[in-house]
């Protein structure tokens, strides 16, 4: 089946009588095929022809993680799973639709609910339907499944010949109210921790997103807390929020797969901002804020500070910040994700912010801070997907001697869908850097992106790197629980310019193969790689082949 459009039909229709005797029909959806459409675009146009009717009626239809409407998930040790998992309360997921009972339907009201709860981790599906449609009224039905998300975390980590591994207990849906708790301990080559959390994007069931967060560290201590009623739709009026975080850990400079020097950091940062939509049309969502940042990095030296440790730094400005949002989403299966239902912003995307402080706000000399970001996600036909990004985040000091910092990043992104299961997919980077401090600094490595090498392999103010992969999302559905990918992947990349050991680095690159396994009835991003690659150049010193196994965000 070539990858197309497809319109999700109900399983039956039945003719029932209404209201003052209208003729009205009665929809019922099958859940399955709804989520196990095949095709890579997906389209879903049952509203079409009733926008403006009175929503006369929303009923929710919560489904446990395990179906056992399906013979391969009835079995008690899966209904036993269902008894002991509270399902996500149906006030909280009301809270978060964008129309009530009593508003006149709006198709893209619709449509971006259903984005908004598909970004919820404790859900690993929703869709919201036509229950019953009465030439004046319409009655609608949310079907959502529920993720398992009250579990220990064991996580493991090889990557670039290091490795991370931790144990913790999370919850993510406390009680059925999308709230996460959870407790964690890691240990990787640099230290080990002890975390606290609390998140939540519904405090209380209202729109104010919350975290809370400690950590003990065997190098320092982490504290995080943030407030802030977000733009959580296109059309919401206005925003505002802030933050403050105290982080302290011991950074380590990596290059040739070793060691070569450490320090100290510890960084205070704190935010608050206003903002408020300036217009919003079919075509553009365009918002303004406005707010002030304060920024401080603090260098201390070790023992194994063998080159020295950077300046302290401090930032504190106002800004003027605009984001501009195509109005335009697509909806996609096995492009990031295995099997899962995925919403893509389409079009063009801006953000851009800049800021002043002077020496009367407490920084040593005057400081101009500018941000921006851009993207631009086209769909080529019915088998392309091109992904434009840019970023760019800097300093500028001013006299007695002006100074300039920062990194501007370049990147395309090329998906081919030779049909609902096979992919090729093509990354291209290209980073540029100005004045960094050591810990800045751009680099290469298993960790990002050149597989087949340690980490922080190459470093310097320049980078390139190239992925090529052909990708495979299998049927496999292993116990109806983990479902699985597979991968053949060239990189290549360098870095140069302010090599600290002053000579200039190779091009690398370096082949590989790897599995991907998604659990179904888990959060969605979370995908677990396991890569073996083989370094092509400048292989002395280095082992034949490195086996990296770590969780991902996407395939």
């Amino acid at each position: 089946c070539l990858p197309g459009l497809v319109q999700a039909t109900p399983v039956s229709t039945d003719t029932v009588a209404g209201e003052g005797g209208q003729a009205c029909e009665h929809f019922q959806y099958e859940y399955r095929d709804l989520a196990e459409q095949r095709e890579s675009r997906l389209v879903f146009d049952a509203f079409n022809e009733h926008e403006g009717k009175t929503i006369r009626r929303i009923q929710f239809d919560s489904r446990a993680i395990f179906d056992e409407s399906d013979p391969a998930e009835n079995n008690w040790l899966y209904r036993g799973f269902n008894r002991l998992h509270i399902n996500t309360r149906e006030p909280v997921i009301g809270s978060q639709l964008l129309l009530q009972e009593g508003d006149s339907l709006r198709q893209k009201l619709v449509a971006e609910s259903e984005r908004i709860l598909r970004s919820r981790n404790y859900l690993t599906s929703a869709y919201i339907v036509p229950d019953v449609v009465c030439p004046d009224y319409i009655d609608l039905r949310v079907i959502t499944r529920d993720s398992w998300v009250t579990e220990p975390e064991l996580t493991f980590k090889h990557e670039g010949g290091e490795t991370e591994s931790g144990i913790g207990l999370k919850d993510g849906n406390f009680l059925g109210t999308g709230d996460a708790i959870t407790l964690r301990y890691s240990q990787d080559i640099e230290r080990s921790s002890v975390g606290y959390e609390y998140k939540t994007d519904h405090f209380m069931k209202t729109r104010l997103a919350t975290r809370l967060y400690y950590a003990q560290k065997s190098d320092g201590e982490d504290k995080a807390f943030s407030l802030e009623r977000p733009f959580y739709a296109l059309e919401t009026p206005w925003a505002a929020g802030g933050f403050m975080e105290d982080v302290s850990e011991v950074r380590t400079i990596r290059e040739g797969g070793e060691d070569i020097s450490e320090f100290r950091h510890r960084t205070r940062d704190s935010e608050v901002y206003f903002g408020l939509a300036a217009r919003a049309d079919d075509q553009f969502t365009r918002r303004w804020r406005v707010g002030f940042t304060r920024e401080e990095d603090i260098f201390s030296a070790t023992e194994g500070s063998l080159l020295g440790v950077p300046d302290d730094r401090k930032g504190n400005y106002g800004w003027l910040g605009l984001e501009i949002i195509e109005n335009r989403f697509a909806t996609y299966k096995n492009l990031n994700q295995i099997q899962r239902t995925e919403d893509v912003a389409m079009g063009v995307n801006y953000r851009l912010r800049i800021g002043y402080g002077g020496s009367q706000l407490g920084n040593d000399r005057d400081l101009i801070r500018y941000q921006a970001a851009y993207s631009n996600v086209i769909g080529v036909g019915e088998h392309h997907i091109l992904q434009l990004h840019g970023e760019l985040d800097g300093r500028h000091y001013k006299s007695p001697d002006p100074i300039d910092s920062g990194v501007l990043g370049l990147e395309v992104n090329y998906n081919w869908f030779r049909d609902d299961q096979n992919r090729w997919y093509l990354k291209l980077r290209y980073d540029i850097g100005e004045n960094l401090e050591q810990f800045e600094q751009l680099t290469l490595g298993g960790a990002n992106g050149l597989r087949g090498y340690p980490v922080d392999y190459q470093r310097g103010d320049r980078r390139y790197l190239l992925n090529i992969e052909r990708r495979y999302f299998s049927d496999l559905h292993l116990f109806n629980i983990v479902r699985m990918g597979a991968v053949a992947f060239f990189d290549a990349g360098r870095t140069w310019g302010a090599q600290i050991d002053g000579e200039s680095n190779a091009h690398l690159s370096n082949v590989g193969i790897g599995l991907r396994f998604s659990s179904s009835k888990t959060k969605v991003g979370n995908v677990l790689h396991i890569n073996l690659a083989t370094p092509l150049v400048e292989r002395g010193g280095l082992d034949s082949a490195l086996i990296s196994v770590k969780a991902e965000s996407a395939f």
